[in-house]
């Protein structure tokens, strides 16, 4: 009895290990790009992207996105006029490594312009 459950377990634990997380593989595929900063809502902000294998950008939520890619960088307008969470997508050549970013211009729901130096954008898959 205590050989067929130790010969259970034994598996159990083989299968458990073969389930495990072994990080992220290296590949093509889309990044969810959050805007954060110290203020909550935000109406708007213009964000550059850097880097090769930049392709489409899309919406998520209540943002709008209005974006231009070429020669290894994308300009992103994004625009929540009620203001809230600013986010869009973006199609990169790797996950592993997301563009670098420039934010360049936030403003708040009000319009007025924010000072820049406690925001960034962060990457999730």
């Amino acid at each position: 009895m205590k050989l067929r459950r130790l010969a259970g377990l034994l598996a159990l634990s083989g299968l458990l290990s073969a389930c495990s997380d072994e990080g992220p593989v290296s590949g093509p595929g889309t990044l969810t790009a959050t805007l954060t900063g110290p203020n909550g809502a935000e109406g708007a902000a213009v964000i550059a992207l850097l880097g090769d294998g930049i392709g489409q950008i899309t919406a998520v939520g209540g943002t709008e996105v209005f974006s231009r890619i070429g020669n290894g960088a994308a300009q992103v307008v994004l625009i929540n006029e009620p203001g809230g969470e600013l986010s869009f997508r973006v199609a990169v050549a790797d996950t592993t490594q997301p563009p670098a970013v420039v934010v360049e211009q936030v403003a708040g729901p009000d319009d007025a312009l924010r000072a820049l130096g406690a925001y960034s954008v962060e990457f999730s898959r």
